[in-house]
C-alpha cells in the first residue's frame, strides 16, 4: 500500500514493506523508518533477533527466503556493525523453523534460539561459544 499522504515529503522507504514514507506516516523501530501500515509493530518488545551476521549479503538472502514464506521481518545494525534480522515475536517460530535448513553456514543457539554468522564468536544473546552444546 503506497502512502496516503502523495504531497508529503518523502523520507525514504518502509524498512518492512519498501513503500515510500513520508513525514505524516513515518514511525521508526530501533533504528529504521516504517511506514503507517506498520504502526502497530512500533514497540521494540513486539520484535525478536532470529539472526546476527556480519555479512549484508547473507542477511540479505535469509531477507528474501523468509519474506517468500510470508514472515515479516526488518533489519538493524547494531553498535557494533552486526546485522541483525528481527521477526515479530508471534513469528519466530515459524522463522525458526522454516531456516533449520536454509542457514547450515550460521551457528544455532538452541537456548536463544538464534543463528549468528562464526565469525561473531559466540552468541550474542547468551555469550556461549559455539564448541559448547547449547
Amino acid at each position: 500500500m503506497e502512502c496516503e499522504h502523495p504531497d508529503g515529503d518523502i523520507l525514504g522507504t518502509c524498512s518492512i514493506c519498501g513503500d515510500m514514507v513520508c513525514g505524516e506516516c513515518y514511525n521508526a523501530i530501533f533504528s529504521v523508518m516504517i511506514c503507517g501500515n506498520h504502526g502497530p509493530l512500533v514497540e521494540e518488545g513486539e520484535w525478536e533477533v532470529i539472526i546476527y551476521h556480519v555479512s549484508a549479503e547473507a542477511v540479505e538472502e535469509r531477507r528474501f527466503f523468509l519474506n517468500d514464506q510470508g514472515v515479516t521481518l526488518l533489519v538493524n545494525e547494531g553498535d557494533d556493525d552486526v546485522l541483525q534480522l528481527y521477526v515479530p515475536v508471534e513469528e519466530k517460530d515459524d522463522a525458526w523453523e522454516l531456516l533449520h535448513g536454509e542457514s547450515d553456514d550460521l551457528v544455532r543457539c538452541n537456548q536463544c534460539r538464534v543463528l549468528y554468522s562464526p565469525e561473531i564468536g559466540s552468541c550474542p544473546g547468551c555469550g556461549v561459544g559455539r564448541e559448547t552444546e547449547h
